[in-house]
């Protein structure tokens, strides 16, 4: 504003008395007009006024459970229907880390349609992105990984024993849920072990969503379980259906040769392809497999548009 009062000092001076009250009256008026009032402004209320308040997620719900499987705590979040009806059998949609893909994948649940579905995120109690990661290298990877890395690995096995026979019987507890519509989803680390259970509990769940799986993990040591599971498939008894999701940038094409030498190594898009590939061919008709790649899209960024995808899949308007 001191620009503003200089230039009307100086278109003052010299005029008469009664010109210069007309002046600054109208120069009065317009700085007022110009300027917000009080009321518009936005200011903090109540006692969140000087650190905010936590986001909520409308009819989310979340708990923190302790496993008696491997004694530690888990943070459980759900999104039901409102006043769900007990005597409605509801599907439901489980999300592997949870903190992060639970506030992705409830405002696609939220739409008018699939409304009357259960959707429920395992993540950990803490908001330290240093202790979830750690947290996940633990319950995502089915063995202690052959490379040095900075986490520890190998407690995937006891993690399905957790989601089976605790989070489970947890949700089944609160809510009717129908058993024979239970989707699991999972990236990256997630998807592997969302691979590992299809090939082992092919009968846990009804749907598998495989998100930029890691398969080059210890070797592709997943792919071991894939013969057993194949020859299950080829009889027949199995009813369950597949999506493999992939990010189109996510495996490096280009001319530089370290950067193309790392993407061949982890192959994350062909992999996945040529696994959909083969699962494609054991029992279309029970077990149909659908492959959806995202492009434009890298690891990290997908998440958004593989969890919109994956609730359609999953969940499909009836």
């Amino acid at each position: 504003m001191r620009f503003e009062y200089t230039a009307l000092m100086r278109t003052l001076d010299g005029k008469s008395s009664w010109s210069r009250t007309r002046l600054l009256l109208a120069a009065v008026a317009l700085m007022l007009l110009l300027s917000p009032p009080s009321s518009l402004l936005a200011q903090a209320t109540g006692n969140e006024a000087q650190g905010g308040a936590p986001v909520v997620i409308a009819r989310a719900r979340q708990y923190d459970i302790k496993s008696k499987i491997n004694g530690l705590t888990y943070r459980v979040m759900i999104l039901a229907p409102v006043n769900a009806d007990p005597a409605i059998a509801y599907p439901v949609m489980y999300l592997l880390d949870g903190n992060a893909t639970f506030p992705k994948a409830s405002p696609a649940l939220n739409r008018p349609m699939p409304g009357n579905a259960i959707l429920v995120g395992i993540g950990y109690p803490t908001d330290d992105q240093s202790e979830f990661r750690r947290r996940r290298f633990v319950d995502l990877t089915p063995s202690v990984s052959k490379t040095p890395v900075p986490e520890k690995t190998g407690g995937g096995d006891a993690f399905f024993r957790v989601l089976e026979d605790e989070v489970k019987p947890f949700v089944m507890a609160r809510y009717h849920i129908d058993r024979t519509k239970q989707t699991i989803y999972g990236h990256s680390l997630g998807g592997l072990f969302v691979l590992r259970a299809l090939f082992r509990n092919p009968n846990a769940y009804s749907a598998y969503i495989i998100s930029s799986p890691s398969i080059w993990y210890n070797d592709k040591e997943v792919l071991r379980d894939e013969e057993a599971f194949s020859k299950r498939a080829r009889v027949g008894d199995l009813r369950l259906k597949v999506l493999v999701t992939s990010a189109g940038d996510e495996q490096y094409r280009g001319a530089d040769p370290k950067l193309l030498a790392e993407g061949n190594a982890g192959r994350m898009v062909d992999n996945a392809s040529e696994l959909a590939d083969r699962l494609a061919l054991l029992d279309p008709k029970n077990i149909p497999v659908t492959r959806v790649i995202f492009p434009g899209e890298t690891h990290g960024s997908v998440q958004g548009a593989a969890l919109s995808r994956a609730v359609r899949f999953a969940l499909p308007p009836e």
